[in-house]
C-alpha cells in the first residue's frame, strides 16, 4: 500500500502547436494546431522528435511485461519498481509518457500461409470477429528550459542519448523487448494519434473541428477525459499497483486501470500517462513550506493536510523515494453517430468505484488533446493538469497488462484467446523469435518386428551423457510379459483410449487393428518439454508421420528397417507372444510399413544389431550437437 499527497502549485501556461493544419477550428484555435514539431530526425538508428520549443524526443515501444490473467501479483509491483525505477534513472528534467492504444479491429487472417481445407474453415469461422488490440509506446522528453534564447546546449543533448539509451537497456534487463521507433514510424505515430486512426492504412485528417464538449474528426468524434477533476481533485490516499475481481469464487488480481480496454462503443482508446521529474530539494522544499502554512490556520481540513505531508516526507526520507509530478489522461474516439455520454457515464461510475473521481465536465478539451501529442507533454498546465506524488504511486495508475498476440514462428499451433479469436502459438517454445527452451524430440520409427524397442531401449540405458527421456505411449492391448503400466506403455482399455480421442487428448495416434490403439498423449509429451528434457518415441510409422509433419525440423526421424520381410517373419515368430493370424497380419502391415522409409530423415537398416545401434547413436548426438 502506498500513500500519496496532492499538492496544488503554479506556473505558466505555454502554448504549443502541431505541424500539420487543422481544418475548421477557426482563428485562434487554428493556431495551437501550427507548428509543434521542427523537425524528426534519425539519429543512431533511433528517431528523434524536436519541438519549436526546445523539447528531445525519443520513442520506444514494447509490450506491457506483466500477462493479463496470470494470477501473478509480483508482476504488478515488479512493473511498479520498473518504472519508479526508470524515473530516477532519467532524474530531473525529463518526463515519461506511456501511452497505451487500444484498437477495435475485426479478425482476418493475416498469416500469409497456404491453408488446406479444414483451416481455411477454420479461419472463415473466425472472420470478422470484433476483438482489441493494443499497442504501448514511452515517448522519453529531455524539458528545455524556456527563455527568450534558445541555443544548442552539447552537454544536454549528450545526457539525453546516454539516458534513453539507459531505459532501453533497463526495459531488457527486465525482460521488456523494447525498440526504439525510427523517423519514419514516429512521423507516421503522431500522424496517426493526431487523427485518431490506429488501424487504417492510409489517414485522413480531413473534417477537423472543436466545440465545448468533443473533437470531431471525419466520421468520428473524441473525448478525452482527464483523471482528475480540476475542480475538487480527489484521488485515494491509498493505492496498489493492481484490484481484485471474482472469477469462481476466486479472487483474481487485475490492472487497476483494467477498464480503459473494454469501453462500451470506443473504436479507440489511447491512455496517456504521463510522469514529471522535477528538482527534488526545491519540492522538498515547497512541501515543507506548505506545511508550515497549513499548520498556522489551525482547522481540522489544515491539521489532516499537515499530518499527510509530515508522513510523505518521512516515507521520502526513510525509503528514499522521488518526488514526481503525474497527469493521467484518456482520448476515447467513437463512431459520430455513438452517445458519448454512455462512455462518460461508465467511466464515471467505474472510476468511482475505485475512489477517483474523474473531470464531469468538459474542460479545456483541444489543449489536453494537443497536450497529449508524443514530445508535447510540457505543455500540459501545471495549474490544473498535474498533481504531486510519489514515483511509485505514479507508476500504480500506468496501465501494465499486455494482450496475447500471435507469435512469430515457422510453428504455429493456433488456440482460441479470451476474446474468442485465434493466436498463433509455439508450444515447443523454440521456434519463435523468442525462444523459450532449447530442448528437442527424436523419433525412432519402424515396422513392428524391426528392433526399433530393442535400439531405443540400448540408447537409453548405455548413453545417459545424452539425456534423453522416454516419451511413453498409451496402447490398448494388454501388458506383454513382465511389461508395467506407466513404465512401456500406460495401458488402456478401448473405451478409455476412445474417450481420450474425443476429448482431443492425443499428438498421435493409430488404431493398428480393431480396437488396438497407440498413441503418445499431449500431456506427456509437454510435461517434460516442460522439464527441459530432450524426448524420445518409440511409435510405429503412422504415428510417427503425424508427429514429424507437427514438429517438422525441430525433430529427428529414424526408420529402423528389417533387412526383408522373411528376416521379419522369423523375429516374430522368435518373439512367441502372438498367433500365427496375428503374425501374418503383422507382416501385412509391415509390407505396406515399409513403403514410408523415404519420408523419413534416416534410414537405419537392422541386420546388424550393434551396428544398427552405433549408427542411431552417431545420429542422435549429431542432432544434439547442432542444437
Amino acid at each position: 500500500m502506498l500513500l500519496y499527497v496532492l499538492l496544488a502549485f503554479s506556473t505558466l501556461c505555454l502554448g504549443m502547436a502541431i505541424s500539420v493544419y487543422a481544418f475548421g477550428t477557426g482563428g485562434k484555435r487554428k493556431k495551437i494546431f501550427q507548428d509543434i514539431y521542427f523537425s524528426v530526425e534519425d539519429v543512431d538508428n533511433m528517431g528523434v522528435l524536436y519541438t519549436k520549443t526546445g523539447e528531445y524526443s525519443a520513442v520506444l515501444r514494447f509490450e506491457n511485461p506483466v500477462q493479463k490473467f496470470s494470477a501473478n501479483i509480483d508482476s504488478y509491483y515488479e512493473f511498479t519498481r520498473l518504472f519508479t525505477s526508470i524515473a530516477e534513472t532519467l532524474g530531473e528534467g525529463y518526463t515519461l509518457h506511456k501511452q497505451d492504444v487500444f484498437v477495435k479491429k475485426r479478425f482476418e487472417d493475416e498469416s500469409c500461409d497456404q491453408h488446406e481445407y479444414l483451416s481455411d474453415s477454420y479461419f472463415r469461422y473466425f472472420k470478422g470477429r470484433e476483438y482489441t488490440d493494443a499497442a504501448t509506446y514511452l515517448t522519453i522528453t529531455q524539458e528545455n528550459r524556456k527563455s527568450r534564447l534558445m541555443s544548442y546546449d552539447a552537454r544536454k543533448w549528450r545526457d539525453f542519448l546516454v539516458k534513453v539509451r539507459k531505459v532501453q537497456d533497463q526495459l531488457r534487463d527486465a525482460g521488456v523487448n523494447a525498440r526504439f521507433l525510427s523517423g519514419q514510424e514516429v512521423s507516421d505515430f503522431v500522424d496517426r494519434f493526431f487523427a485518431q486512426d490506429f488501424r487504417s492504412r492510409t489517414i485522413s485528417m480531413t473534417g477537423f473541428k472543436v466545440d465545448d464538449e468533443q473533437i470531431f474528426m471525419g466520421d468520428r468524434k473524441t473525448k478525452v477525459y482527464s483523471l482528475i477533476d480540476v475542480d475538487c481533485i480527489n484521488l485515494p490516499s491509498l493505492i496498489r499497483p493492481f484490484t481484485n475481481i471474482e472469477v469462481n469464487n476466486t479472487s483474481m488480481p487485475v490492472d487497476l486501470l483494467s477498464l480503459v480496454d473494454s469501453i462500451p462503443g470506443a473504436e479507440s482508446v489511447v491512455y496517456n500517462q504521463m510522469i514529471f521529474v522535477p528538482n527534488q530539494k526545491r519540492e522538498l522544499s515547497l512541501l515543507d513550506k506548505k506545511k508550515n502554512r497549513h499548520a498556522s490556520m489551525p482547522n481540522p481540513s489544515n491539521q489532516i493536510a499537515v499530518e499527510d505531508i509530515k508522513q510523505v516526507l518521512e516515507i521520502i526520507a526513510r525509503e528514499s523515494k522521488q518526488l514526481v509530478y503525474a497527469h493521467y489522461n484518456l482520448v476515447v474516439t467513437v463512431s459520430r453517430d455513438t452517445d458519448l455520454q454512455k462512455c462518460t457515464n461508465h467511466l464515471e461510475n467505474a472510476f468511482g468505484r475505485m475512489g477517483i473521481h474523474i473531470s464531469k465536465r468538459a474542460y479545456n478539451q483541444l489543449e489536453l488533446f494537443v497536450n497529449s501529442f508524443p514530445g508535447n507533454c510540457y505543455a500540459t498546465s501545471e495549474d490544473y493538469d498535474r498533481f504531486l506524488t510519489l514515483g511509485d504511486t505514479a507508476a500504480c495508475l500506468m496501465y501494465k497488462e499486455h494482450i496475447v498476440h500471435s507469435e512469430d514462428t515457422p510453428f504455429k499451433v493456433y488456440y482460441t484467446d479470451r476474446q474468442g479469436v485465434p493466436v498463433a502459438i509455439d508450444i515447443s517454445g523454440k521456434e519463435g523469435k523468442e525462444k523459450l527452451t532449447d530442448n528437442s524430440n527424436f523419433f525412432v520409427l519402424g515396422p513392428s518386428g524391426s528392433g526399433k524397442s530393442t535400439i531405443v531401449n540400448w540408447l537409453m540405458k548405455e548413453h545417459p551423457e545424452l539425456k534423453l527421456a522416454f516419451s511413453i505411449s498409451c496402447t490398448s492391448r494388454a501388458p506383454r510379459g513382465t511389461e508395467k503400466n506407466g513404465v512401456e506403455y500406460f495401458f488402456l482399455t478401448p473405451e478409455e483410449f476412445k474417450a481420450k480421442i474425443e476429448a482431443d487428448e492425443f499428438l498421435e495416434y493409430e488404431e493398428v487393428y480393431q480396437d488396438r490403439f497407440y498413441g503418445t498423449l499431449k500431456s506427456q509429451v509437454e510435461n517434460q518439454l516442460n522439464a527441459g528434457e530432450s524426448v524420445m518415441f518409440d511409435v510405429d510409422v503412422k504415428g510417427g508421420v503425424n508427429i514429424k509433419k507437427f514438429y517438422g525440423e525441430r525433430a529427428l526421424s529414424i526408420f529402423v528397417q528389417p533387412p526383408s520381410v522373411e528376416e521379419l517373419r522369423r523375429r516374430l515368430n522368435g518373439r512367441g507372444t502372438d498367433a500365427p493370424e496375428v503374425i501374418e497380419q503383422r507382416l501385412a502391415k509391415a509390407s505396406y510399413e515399409l513403403t514410408f522409409a523415404p519420408q523419413f530423415d534416416h534410414v537405419v537398416v537392422n541386420d546388424d544389431l550393434e551396428k544398427a545401434e552405433q549408427e542411431v547413436y552417431e545420429l542422435v548426438r549429431q542432432f544434439l550437437s547442432e542444437k
